[in-house]
């Protein structure tokens, strides 16, 4: 379809697609490598992932330089074609470090779901998964290999059990087209209650630290998601042209220290919007979307400061030379620009990239040199994140 083709041209494109229209285009995920295990008239079982690794120069703003896993994963995909156009399918999805960095392999479950599709009636699927807020509104801007759009809304929330904007477990979803607008809703489950973090926790109260023991020892501190809400849309009038836009409602259970080193009990909400546009004429990609959110965390993750209420505005600009390396691929040069900040504080985030890639033998091999230049800044205004860094990624897609 002819959305496909337009996000083919960059990083995410293939996966947003399946995801969101169903098995239709599980083929084209990695399509050059994904290798066919098994297939019959009516079954099909496609293995396919990515090997990643990048080299970074001032990582961090850290004056270091440091070798990284990026992304590496595994991905199963079980497909069951009935009649009558039905498809029953089973993904997993598996993130692992195949450098063993920190002495293992750090693996952790990326995807994890169920589901039924018809070309006409559209899917449902069931487990950990995509929301559709990325689906259908900041895989647009999700585009560059190595770095991202780090102010998009499904980046800034932490993707654990209180917020999961990105690949949220224990949800439904459905997406389906209807003529030119494809249109997602998605609901989630509660987690239950709070019962306390494997690790420590430290709060200064008036001057003196108080050690909080995780692992459900003496208070219990943090945030499980009591349900989550979701819909999202994109319309294509033509002209290359798609219209997108998305709706998030979690609500949620916290808990903590207050200044009196008192546990409060809180249940906030994370309410948030996002609205864009993507123009993919020939092989250019150009796309931009702003939103604003209240109760998610925005800042870096180093805890410089909380963004109660704040705006986010992301852009990305790219073009493709075909056949630019000859036989070998493609040569892309991109640029990307992420903003957010606290409507009432001092916190955002600053975030500009450029780079060049390579897409060579059918997009096996990719390799990206970028560079980041951050200009973050805390709760109080003092600089967070405020340096340049540079990276090379290497990655090969099987």
């Amino acid at each position: 379809m002819q959305r496909s083709a337009h996000r083919q041209i960059f990083k995410h494109s293939a996966i947003a697609v399946a995801v969101a229209v169903g098995l239709a285009s599980m083929a084209t995920i990695e399509r050059a490598a994904a290798f066919t295990a098994f297939e019959t008239p009516n079954n099909r079982f496609v293995i396919n992932g990515r090997i990643a690794g990048a080299y970074e120069w001032n990582d961090g703003g850290s004056d270091e330089d440091n070798f990284n896993n990026v992304g590496s994963r595994i991905n199963l995909i079980y497909e069951h074609y009935f009649a009558n156009d039905w498809t029953a399918l089973a993904r997993t999805e598996w993130g692992f470090d195949p450098f063993f960095a920190d002495g293992d392999d750090a693996h952790f479950k990326r995807h994890l779901y169920v589901g039924l599709s018809n070309p006409t009636y559209g899917t449902i699927t069931v487990g950990k998964q995509y929301s559709v807020m990325y689906d259908l509104v900041d895989v647009y801007t999700d585009q560059p290999w190595l770095y991202t759009d780090y102010t998009s809304q499904t980046w800034m929330g932490y993707d654990g059990d209180w917020l999961g904007l990105q690949r949220p477990d224990r949800t439904i979803k459905y997406v389906v087209d209807v003529g030119d607008w494809t249109l997602g809703a998605m609901a989630g489950t509660s987690y239950g209650n709070i019962h306390g973090r494997n690790r420590d926790r430290t709060y200064n109260v008036g001057g003196q630290e108080i050690v909080v023991p995780g692992g459900g020892e003496g208070y219990d501190v943090g945030a499980e998601r009591k349900y989550i809400g979701q819909v999202a849309f994109n319309y294509r009038p033509g002209y290359d042209v798609t219209l997108f836009g998305g709706y998030n409602y979690t609500r949620v259970n916290q808990q903590g220290l207050n200044s009196d080193g008192e546990q409060y009990d809180e249940d906030p909400n994370v309410n948030s919007w996002e609205v864009g546009v993507n123009w993919a004429p020939g092989n250019w990609y150009l796309s931009a979307l702003g939103g604003e959110s209240r109760n998610l965390i925005a800042t870096d993750r180093r805890g410089d400061g909380v963004m109660q209420s704040a705006r986010n505005y992301d852009t990305f600009a790219g073009y493709t030379f075909p056949g630019a390396l000859g036989e070998l691929g493609d040569l892309q040069l991109f640029g990307q620009y992420s903003y957010a900040k606290d409507k009432e504080g001092e916190s955002r985030m600053d975030r500009k990239i450029f780079g060049i890639a390579a897409i060579t033998f059918n997009e096996q091999l990719i390799v990206s040199l970028e560079h980041m230049i951050m200009d973050d800044k805390s709760e109080t205004g003092a600089d967070a994140y405020d340096n340049d860094v540079t990276g090379i990624l290497v990655r090969y897609n099987y």
